[in-house]
Protein backbone atom coordinates (compact mmCIF):
# COMPACT_ATOMS: atom_id res chain seq x y z
CA UNK A 1 0.00 0.00 0.00
CA UNK A 2 1.13 3.54 -0.68
CA UNK A 3 1.73 6.21 2.00
CA UNK A 4 -1.65 8.01 1.61
CA UNK A 5 -3.50 4.78 2.44
CA UNK A 6 -1.37 4.06 5.51
CA UNK A 7 -1.70 7.65 6.74
CA UNK A 8 -5.49 7.54 6.29
CA UNK A 9 -5.68 4.20 8.13
CA UNK A 10 -3.60 5.63 10.98
CA UNK A 11 -5.98 8.59 11.20
CA UNK A 12 -9.02 6.28 11.30
CA UNK A 13 -7.35 4.11 13.95
CA UNK A 14 -6.63 7.15 16.14
CA UNK A 15 -10.15 8.50 15.63
CA UNK A 16 -11.68 5.15 16.61
CA UNK A 17 -9.45 4.86 19.70
CA UNK A 18 -10.43 8.36 20.85
CA UNK A 19 -14.12 7.65 20.23
CA UNK A 20 -14.08 4.34 22.11
CA UNK A 21 -11.96 5.40 25.12
CA UNK A 22 -13.16 9.03 25.52
CA UNK A 23 -10.00 10.48 27.11
CA UNK A 24 -10.34 13.63 29.20
CA UNK A 25 -8.02 15.64 26.97
CA UNK A 26 -8.29 19.06 25.39
CA UNK A 27 -9.27 19.37 21.74
CA UNK A 28 -5.70 20.40 20.94
CA UNK A 29 -4.32 17.25 22.57
CA UNK A 30 -6.88 15.07 20.80
CA UNK A 31 -5.94 16.62 17.46
CA UNK A 32 -2.27 15.97 18.25
CA UNK A 33 -3.16 12.33 18.87
CA UNK A 34 -4.82 12.19 15.46
CA UNK A 35 -1.55 13.42 13.94
CA UNK A 36 0.40 10.82 15.92
CA UNK A 37 -1.96 8.14 14.62
CA UNK A 38 -1.35 9.29 11.05
CA UNK A 39 2.41 9.26 11.62
CA UNK A 40 2.45 5.80 13.22
CA UNK A 41 0.24 4.46 10.43
CA UNK A 42 3.02 5.35 8.01
CA UNK A 43 6.08 4.95 10.28
CA UNK A 44 6.97 1.32 9.40
CA UNK A 45 7.63 2.50 5.82
CA UNK A 46 10.29 4.96 6.95
CA UNK A 47 12.69 2.06 6.36
CA UNK A 48 12.34 2.92 2.67
CA UNK A 49 14.82 5.73 3.27
CA UNK A 50 17.41 3.06 4.09
CA UNK A 51 16.55 1.38 0.77
CA UNK A 52 16.99 4.70 -1.04
CA UNK A 53 20.33 5.15 0.73
CA UNK A 54 21.44 1.68 -0.41
CA UNK A 55 20.31 2.41 -3.97
CA UNK A 56 21.85 5.91 -3.94
CA UNK A 57 18.59 7.18 -5.47
CA UNK A 58 14.90 7.62 -4.72
CA UNK A 59 14.14 4.58 -6.87
CA UNK A 60 14.38 0.84 -6.16
CA UNK A 61 16.20 -1.26 -8.75
CA UNK A 62 16.59 -4.52 -6.80
CA UNK A 63 13.28 -5.28 -5.06
CA UNK A 64 14.50 -8.73 -4.03
CA UNK A 65 17.51 -7.44 -2.13
CA UNK A 66 15.82 -4.23 -1.02
CA UNK A 67 12.34 -5.40 -0.08
CA UNK A 68 11.82 -3.23 2.99
CA UNK A 69 9.18 -5.62 4.34
CA UNK A 70 11.99 -8.04 5.21
CA UNK A 71 13.58 -5.51 7.57
CA UNK A 72 13.10 -5.71 11.33
CA UNK A 73 11.13 -2.44 11.16
CA UNK A 74 8.34 -4.48 9.56
CA UNK A 75 8.11 -6.86 12.54
CA UNK A 76 4.83 -6.16 14.40
CA UNK A 77 6.15 -7.53 17.71
CA UNK A 78 8.66 -4.66 18.01
CA UNK A 79 5.93 -2.05 17.60
CA UNK A 80 3.69 -3.85 20.09
CA UNK A 81 6.46 -3.96 22.70
CA UNK A 82 7.44 -0.31 22.17
CA UNK A 83 3.83 0.86 22.36
CA UNK A 84 3.06 -1.14 25.50
CA UNK A 85 6.27 0.03 27.21
CA UNK A 86 5.25 3.64 26.64
CA UNK A 87 1.72 2.89 27.79
CA UNK A 88 2.67 1.12 31.01
CA UNK A 89 5.51 3.46 32.01
CA UNK A 90 3.61 6.71 31.37
CA UNK A 91 1.71 8.39 34.14
CA UNK A 92 0.02 10.94 31.84
CA UNK A 93 -3.08 9.90 29.85
CA UNK A 94 -1.81 11.73 26.75
CA UNK A 95 1.42 9.67 26.67
CA UNK A 96 -0.50 6.48 27.37
CA UNK A 97 -2.50 7.23 24.21
CA UNK A 98 0.72 7.81 22.28
CA UNK A 99 1.82 4.33 23.38
CA UNK A 100 -1.48 2.84 22.24
CA UNK A 101 -1.25 4.69 18.92
CA UNK A 102 2.34 3.54 18.40
CA UNK A 103 1.07 -0.02 18.70
CA UNK A 104 -2.31 0.25 16.96
CA UNK A 105 -1.33 2.80 14.30
CA UNK A 106 1.61 0.67 13.19
CA UNK A 107 -0.57 -2.44 13.29
CA UNK A 108 -3.09 -0.75 10.98
CA UNK A 109 -0.13 -0.53 8.60
CA UNK A 110 0.69 -4.21 9.03
CA UNK A 111 -2.94 -5.30 8.59
CA UNK A 112 -3.07 -3.48 5.26
CA UNK A 113 0.30 -4.87 4.17
CA UNK A 114 -1.02 -8.34 5.02
CA UNK A 115 -3.60 -8.11 2.26
CA UNK A 116 -1.07 -8.40 -0.56
CA UNK A 117 2.51 -7.70 0.42
CA UNK A 118 3.06 -9.82 3.50
CA UNK A 119 4.21 -9.16 7.04
CA UNK A 120 6.52 -11.10 9.36
CA UNK A 121 3.81 -11.76 11.95
CA UNK A 122 5.82 -14.52 13.65
CA UNK A 123 9.13 -12.66 13.90
CA UNK A 124 11.53 -13.51 15.64
CA UNK A 125 10.44 -17.15 15.40
CA UNK A 126 10.13 -16.97 11.61
CA UNK A 127 11.06 -14.51 8.85
CA UNK A 128 8.21 -15.80 6.69
CA UNK A 129 5.86 -13.08 5.46
CA UNK A 130 2.13 -13.78 5.65
CA UNK A 131 -0.38 -12.32 3.19
CA UNK A 132 -3.79 -13.13 1.82
CA UNK A 133 -2.34 -12.86 -1.69
CA UNK A 134 1.18 -12.15 -2.91
CA UNK A 135 1.07 -9.87 -5.95
CA UNK A 136 3.43 -9.94 -8.86
CA UNK A 137 6.55 -7.86 -8.34
CA UNK A 138 6.42 -4.42 -9.90
CA UNK A 139 9.55 -3.96 -12.00
CA UNK A 140 10.44 -0.55 -13.38
CA UNK A 141 13.51 -0.05 -15.57
CA UNK A 142 13.67 3.72 -15.45
CA UNK A 143 16.39 5.63 -13.60
CA UNK A 144 14.67 9.00 -13.94
CA UNK A 145 12.93 9.86 -10.65
CA UNK A 146 9.64 11.04 -12.14
CA UNK A 147 9.62 8.41 -14.87
CA UNK A 148 10.26 5.66 -12.33
CA UNK A 149 7.47 6.68 -9.97
CA UNK A 150 5.02 7.40 -12.82
CA UNK A 151 5.50 3.86 -14.14
CA UNK A 152 5.47 2.39 -10.63
CA UNK A 153 2.12 4.03 -9.76
CA UNK A 154 0.69 2.99 -13.13
CA UNK A 155 1.62 -0.66 -12.55
CA UNK A 156 0.43 -0.47 -8.93
CA UNK A 157 -3.01 0.74 -10.00
CA UNK A 158 -3.34 -2.00 -12.62
CA UNK A 159 -1.99 -4.92 -10.63
CA UNK A 160 -3.05 -4.45 -7.02
CA UNK A 161 -6.36 -5.23 -5.37
CA UNK A 162 -5.25 -3.06 -2.46
CA UNK A 163 -5.35 0.04 -4.66
CA UNK A 164 -9.16 0.09 -4.60
CA UNK A 165 -9.23 -0.63 -0.89
CA UNK A 166 -6.71 2.16 -0.38
CA UNK A 167 -8.92 4.63 -2.27
CA UNK A 168 -11.87 3.59 -0.07
CA UNK A 169 -9.82 4.15 3.11
CA UNK A 170 -8.69 7.59 1.93
CA UNK A 171 -12.26 8.63 1.04
CA UNK A 172 -13.51 7.35 4.41
CA UNK A 173 -10.78 9.21 6.30
CA UNK A 174 -11.55 12.40 4.36
CA UNK A 175 -15.26 12.08 5.17
CA UNK A 176 -14.53 11.48 8.88
CA UNK A 177 -12.12 14.41 8.91
CA UNK A 178 -14.65 16.75 7.28
CA UNK A 179 -17.32 15.60 9.74
CA UNK A 180 -14.83 16.11 12.60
Amino acid sequence: MLPPGHIAAGFLTAKALLKVLHPQLSTVRQNQLLLWGMFFGFAPDLDYFYVFFREHAFTVKDMGRNNHRRFITHAPLLWLIAGLLIYFFSADVYYKFIGLLLWLGSWSHFMLDSIEDGVMWLWPISLKRYALKFPSIIKVDNNNFFGYWWKFIGQYIKSRVTFYFEVLIIITAAAVFLHH
